[in-house]
């Protein structure tokens, strides 16, 4: 409820207000909307980057936008805290180490110290959103704000999940500790194909407008042959066409000053 008064109460919203003008914009303003335009368009002169991905959550009502992010911080807190309680029982060091457990140890601790680093930014990002309205602007605020948290709780998987396949072939070695390390490269290669056919499939206008080598990624190719190898600007147009017929009104009259 607090949130909702708070969202209605600010100009940028849609809602007038008394001595508002229209052609005052700070900065942050004018680049939001400079996103936004980007975004819901087909204009590939300036990509929008990773924030991208979050740009979608503007055509939800201004009252849901806030809580959307809000339980992306939350869910993304508590996988890095348990992941985080996971890995740090890998980072340890011994005198006699192996070469192996010494490197397993190595990536386990650069692993521990960036789900740390996430948790504290997940708290800002927290303290942050709590203060913020749901306008355009905070959307794409927001957006950009949480997109260091995610990838860096990427690269600590990544490094979770080679930490503990050395670890295991260090500790039993031989033909078990082989089969170890390639059920762990067949863990990361099933994520992969579970995002590439059910998540990357539905995210075709966000990745339309990533630069060339962030399309190029493996994810994004298996997304290709699961949407039936249509074309990215094809699937993209869909997505803007779909997505434009819905979009609240602040969203809209933004797009509309764009056009006139």
């Amino acid at each position: 409820l607090l949130l909702d008064r708070r969202n209605r109460a600010h100009p940028e919203d849609g809602v007038d207000a008394p001595r508002h003008s229209e052609a005052k914009r700070c900065p942050r303003e004018l680049r939001a909307e400079q996103a936004v335009r980007a975004y819901f368009s087909l204009d590939k002169t300036r990509p929008v980057g990773v924030a991208a991905y979050f740009l979608d959550i503007l055509a939800y009502p201004p009252k849901d936008r806030v809580p959307q992010f809000m339980f992306m911080a939350e869910m993304l807190s508590i996988s890095t805290g348990l992941l985080l309680f996971f890995v740090q029982t890998l980072a340890t060091f011994e005198e006699g180490m192996s070469k192996l457990d010494l490197v397993s140890a190595a990536m386990a601790t650069a692993a521990v110290l960036i789900f740390i680093s996430v948790s504290i930014m997940l708290m800002m990002f927290g303290f942050q959103a709590a203060k913020m309205s749901s306008s355009v602007k905070h959307v794409v605020a927001l957006g950009e704000a949480i997109v260091a948290p995610i990838v860096g709780f990427v690269y600590g998987c990544h490094l979770s999940i080679v930490a503990f396949a050395l670890h295991a072939l260090d500790s039993v070695g031989g033909t078990l500790g082989v089969g170890i390390c390639a059920f762990a490269c067949l863990t990361l290669v099933s994520v992969y194909f579970y995002i590439g056919t059910n998540i990357s499939t539905n995210e075709a206008l966000p990745l339309y407008h990533q630069s060339f080598w962030n399309q190029m990624d493996f994810v994004n190719g298996i997304a290709w042959v699961a949407s039936g190898r249509r074309a990215l600007t094809e699937r993209a147009s869909h997505e803007l066409d779909a997505m434009t017929r819905v979009l609240p009104e602040d969203v809209r009259r933004i797009l509309d000053e764009k056009d006139s």
